[in-house]
């Protein structure tokens, strides 16, 4: 609805300042929000009070609550780009988490104490008063709530924030809960219903942005797209063979990777320590991370090999569970053990691990009398 108007409205800030300053524009939406979500309380409070409904004021409160959100939007924002210090190395970048996992337990509060006026109001049956300004300021707030939402929604995209996104969801929903509210005007007798059914909107908003907020406190999983972009980045260099074992660690302002690389093995020591110091330092300068590479060194040359890679590519298919295989290697000549790394799409047992292991060795000891035993290591579920 106001996104052709918002596009044209912020075009000239991001030219001053960029997407990439997080910080400025995490604050910016934060003090944004406060400001309007002030105004409107004070207009949805004044009907409630006017009017004697319990569902306006709950949905003033539920606005108010919103506030407070904004306050630890602004702050999460403000403490996360704090310079490291000794006590937190990696930075301040959660804070914004933590502040909003407060906020939840206030909506719940908010929320349970609504239900309990709800349920009053339905037991003394005392009407609500209408009047053309009435619903006219509450419309009028829920045309601004998703203009303020729909603002939120283009920040978090520009700079890639889901705090900013969350908040214009926080922002919609309460457009959604005044919509209801509307009716309190227009239907007699419905006002203490209403105020429950805004009630359980606003124990949802909690619930749901302290699910968020634990989520990525607890840490989540990459996105596919990024997971995407880094493999093709490192696959681009034509000296990489493959690579494996990604695991990203995202501090909200600090994000550290770590990935193993494959080059070939019959590279020096010094090359191949060069070539993983330029895909460092490329990936740090593209991704805006903290990389570390480390350099596995294959044999592709090898005939059996490339043989056994072959079969074994086969073989696994048979485990719909097994995502990939990579690090083939081997030691001795006569008496070969075969080893190799597993990534998994779950975690597998002990018992599913040993099932794997012994039906490649028997396998491939058929195709191959040279080989012995089969060595294979699990990847854990958070590399990729």
């Amino acid at each position: 609805m106001f996104g052709p108007l918002i596009g044209s409205l912020y075009r000239r800030s991001f030219q001053k300042h960029p997407s990439t300053d997080r910080e400025y524009w995490g604050k910016y939406e934060g003090l944004f929000s406060v400001v309007f979500n002030v105004i409107l309380f004070g207009i949805k409070m004044t009907v409630g009070l006017l009017s004697g409904s319990i569902a306006v004021m709950a949905d003033a409160v539920h606005t108010l609550s919103d506030v407070g959100s904004s306050i630890g939007v602004f702050f999460g924002f403000k403490m996360a780009y704090r310079p490291p210090d000794c006590e937190h190395p990696y930075g301040h970048g959660r804070a914004e988490h933590i502040a909003t996992l407060g906020v939840s337990f206030l909506l719940f509060i908010t929320g349970f104490e609504f239900i309990k006026s709800s349920i009053r109001s339905i037991a003394s049956g005392k009407d609500v008063e209408s009047s053309l300004v009435f619903i006219s300021a509450i419309a009028g707030s829920i045309l601004l709530k998703e203009f303020m939402a729909q603002v939120s929604f283009y920040l978090g995209k520009r700079i890639r924030s889901e705090t900013l996104k969350a908040d214009g969801w926080h922002h919609r929903s309460d457009a959604l809960s005044s919509v209801l509210v509307l009716f309190t005007f227009i239907i007699p007798g419905i006002d203490g219903y209403l105020g429950v059914g805004v009630a359980l909107f606003i124990l949802w908003s909690g619930f749901d942005i302290a699910r968020r907020a634990v989520s990525m406190l607890i840490g989540e999983q990459p996105s596919r797209e990024m997971l995407e972009q880094l493999k093709k980045f490192v696959r681009s260099f034509d000296f990489v063979e493959g690579l494996h074992d990604i695991i990203i660690n995202n501090y909200e302002g600090l994000t550290i990777l770590s990935l193993h690389v494959e080059l070939d093995s019959r590279l020096s020591f010094e090359k191949a320590h060069y070539y993983s110091e330029m895909i460092e330092e490329k990936l740090d300068e593209t991704f805006n991370v903290k990389s570390v590479v480390h350099i596995d060194p294959v044999d592709k040359q090898d005939p059996f090999l490339k043989e056994v890679n072959k079969n074994l590519a086969e073989l696994l298919e048979q485990f719909d569970y097994v995502d990939s295989f990579h690090d083939l290697r081997k030691i001795g000549v006569k008496r070969v053990n075969i080893i190799l790394d597993l990534s998994t799409k779950r975690a597998i047992s002990r018992r599913e691990e040993e099932m794997i292991r012994t039906f490649l060795l028997e396998k491939l000891r058929a195709l191959f009398p040279s080989i012995k035993n089969v060595i294979i290591k699990v990847e854990p579920l958070f590399s990729y």
